[in-house]
């Protein structure tokens, strides 16, 4: 009889206890696996929350792009969450370069109130004025020998005169010799047009260009409105041969304007893109209006370029290719690669400094994620923007002197910003909307504090965004350019209306006047004579004489 209760051998033990063994590593392998997968899932809700509040934050801002409000102007009380208004103070009054006698300090409320602008405040003062009647009461009338005239009172009502379209015509006498009838015809020749190829004078000519890259009105539109107004159809096509004729007869005024521009010390620049048609793409591709504007000139210079690499700023500025104009000196722009790479093509012939408007833009747009440290950083960028508004309208805004107000006012405040900053920087992940703030001004700090060392440059490149608005106005309307063709010439006539304001003439007499001038194929010297500087300069010069 088999013994039941036998006890397992020891070789049965051994191997049991060798399977136990393989199946204890096995669940331990399978134990640590399972935590390496639950920590990487874990990794990847992390990095998947932090990219669904990273998008979040890019939606909200998209919203408030689409139908917020644009302006960044910093209200104290949208950002008081409870800390003291000791920052918001205003910068103390630039010491004065006058009569510094003790005044009393007017109270505020007893400041007097705006009044309200008469017509002659309103309109010019050189308006004619045509006397449609003279209305005499009818007892003077009937019995003028009675009455003594002591004054008079009048109503005036502000009118127009339509524009008459016309044709202007030169007229060339044909003769032939009496006692020689069989001679040739004498005539003189028949003068060239102001616009070679054209039947357009020089003041249609301007009144077309203006209306479309000063007042954005498209030509098509132009077109219509001469059907409505004259009964004449002028279609797009012919206004569209007019106008770039009309480039091609101004373009060396426009290369005049770009030599005036390389040889400043300083220059902001900027790009936007503008679409354009591209035949047989069968869409609009995109292309790039750059802007060159020199506060010190007070000049502004519009380039169109396809692209939006460093080959578009040396198309300009030069690449230091010695025996052309090449720019050398201070660069405002933003942290956009192609001016970084553009300032490494010329060594250390430009200097490439960045601008606080974008850097404040940032830190405007990420506020709601940090209300307590955006306060106060677009305090301290507050009070720098008041500087500089004391200092252009105080009218100590030669560069040394900014120069000694920014070291002894400015400086500090920058010092605490860039702490404020860094101090930020510990607290938020660098792919949030702050954190790209804080990473952006950290890598732009050095370019920012140029304005620091130097008088001439200013403290942002607002002046050459502002010269921006226009094409995006006149983009609004139009869509896109034509022909890349078209592209250089709207790039041509914003340059040429923009210094016409910049230098207080009227674009569309001015437009006028060099095309009637202007020679057909004018030399270097002659097109920079025309420039709206150099009229304007002349004309300041003739009034001073007179």
């Amino acid at each position: 009889m088999a013994d039941n209760n036998r006890q397992p051998d020891l070789a049965e033990v051994l191997a049991r206890l060798g399977e136990l063994e393989v199946e204890l590593a096995t669940a331990r392998e399978e134990a640590a696996t399972a935590r390496e997968e639950a920590a990487t899932a874990r990794e990847e809700l992390a990095a998947m929350k932090e990219e669904l509040a990273r998008k979040d934050q890019i939606i909200a801002w998209l919203q408030k792009k689409m139908f917020g409000k644009s302006s960044e102007r910093l209200d104290p009380n949208q950002l008081d969450l409870g800390f003291d208004d000791e920052t918001l103070g205003k910068p103390e009054p630039l010491p004065e370069t006058g009569d510094t006698g003790d005044a009393p300090e007017e109270d505020a409320a007893e400041k007097p109130k705006k009044t309200r602008r008469n017509k002659a405040d309103i309109f010019p003062k050189n308006l004619a004025v045509v006397i449609d009647a003279v209305i005499i009461p009818d007892a003077v009338a009937s019995d003028p020998g009675a009455f003594r005239e002591i004054g008079e009172e009048h109503q005036d009502a502000l009118d127009i005169i339509p524009a008459s379209l016309l044709w202007r015509r030169k007229i060339c006498k044909k003769y032939v010799r009496i006692d020689d009838p069989d001679a040739p015809p004498l005539m003189c020749p028949m003068p060239e047009p102001a616009l070679p190829g054209t039947k357009c004078a020089p003041r249609l000519a301007s009144q077309l260009i203006v209306e479309k890259y000063c007042d954005h009105l498209p030509h098509y539109r132009q077109s219509q409105r001469f059907e409505r107004q004259y009964g004449v159809k002028i279609g797009r096509s012919t206004l569209n041969r007019w106008t770039h004729a009309a480039a091609r007869h101004l373009a060396a005024i426009g290369a005049a304007i770009m030599v005036e521009l390389v040889r400043s010390t300083y220059l902001q620049v900027d790009e936007t893109p503008i679409e354009y048609l591209s035949p047989g793409n069968g869409e609009t591709k995109k292309g790039y209006l750059w802007v060159y504007h020199s506060p010190e000139l007070g000049l502004t210079y519009y380039d169109w370029q396809l692209g939006r690499g460093h080959g578009a700023l040396a198309a300009v500025l030069g690449d230091g290719t010695p025996g052309r104009d090449n720019f050398d000196g201070h660069l405002g722009c933003d942290g956009f690669s192609a001016y970084l790479t553009y300032g490494r093509l010329r060594g250390g012939d430009v200097d490439i400094g960045a601008r606080l408007a974008h850097i404040r833009r940032n830190f405007y747009e990420a506020k709601g994620l940090d209300p307590p440290a955006a306060k106060k950083i677009l305090t301290k960028i507050q009070q720098l923007y008041a500087i500089e508004t004391q200092l252009r309208e105080g009218g100590a805004a030669t560069p040394a002197c900014r120069l000694l107000v920014r070291a002894s006012r400015s400086r500090p405040i920058c010092d605490e910003l860039k702490r404020l900053i860094m101090d930020s920087r510990r607290r938020h992940l660098p792919k949030s909307k702050f954190g790209e703030a804080i990473s952006y001004a950290l890598g732009q700090w050095e370019g920012f504090e140029r304005y620091l060392r130097d008088g001439t440059v200013e403290i942002d490149s607002n002046l050459v965004e502002n010269a921006i608005r226009p094409t995006k106005l006149g983009a609004k309307n139009y869509l896109f350019f034509g022909s890349a063709e078209a592209g250089e010439t709207s790039a041509l006539f914003y340059t040429l209306i923009d210094s016409c304001k910049r230098n207080d003439l009227d674009p569309e007499a001015y437009l006028a006047e060099v095309i009637d001038r202007l020679p057909e194929h004018a030399t270097a010297e002659q097109a920079a004579e025309l420039t709206p500087a150099k009229i304007a300069a002349a004309r300041r010069l003739a009034e001073g004489a007179a």
